[in-house]
């Protein structure tokens, strides 16, 4: 059985400031059970800054999964979304990744990474959607 974690991208890279967020792939669909990883490139970022990701099912709003420093460690869970912690962020480099062991139906939807510089408290950039 194959499941829609879609990766419907643009694309694009959106930057502001010399600092930005690109997300690479263009779509994809992934059987259950199997390993998945979304990239998602960041660059220019200090260290006030936090990488965020977000789902987005199919008539619902968009709902944080996590948000992880710019060293990558110690991420962040909604305690709000109940297989937030299926999902874990790799850092190599300025890739941000995504990444989920064992793909469920749940997973099924529309992902964004974004960054957010706490010292305005405002989403400074983001990127187009993953399907």
């Amino acid at each position: 059985m194959y499941i829609d974690v879609c990766v419907v991208l643009f694309s694009v890279i959106v930057g502001v400031l010399g600092q930005t967020v690109e997300q690479p792939e263009l779509s994809w669909t992934k059987s259950q059970n199997k390993r998945a990883r979304i990239n998602c490139i960041v660059t220019g970022l200090q260290s006030n800054n936090y990488v965020h990701w977000y789902q987005q099912k199919d008539g619902e709003a968009l709902k944080r999964i996590l948000y992880v420093n710019k060293g990558g460690t110690s991420p962040v869970h909604n305690a709000d979304l109940r297989e937030a912690t299926d999902f874990t962020v790799q850092l190599e480099n300025d890739n941000y990744a995504l990444r989920v062991r064992e793909l469920k139906l749940s997973h099924s939807g529309v992902y964004y990474c974004a960054f957010w510089d706490t010292s305005s408290h405002s989403a400074t950039n983001c990127s187009h959607p993953l399907q």
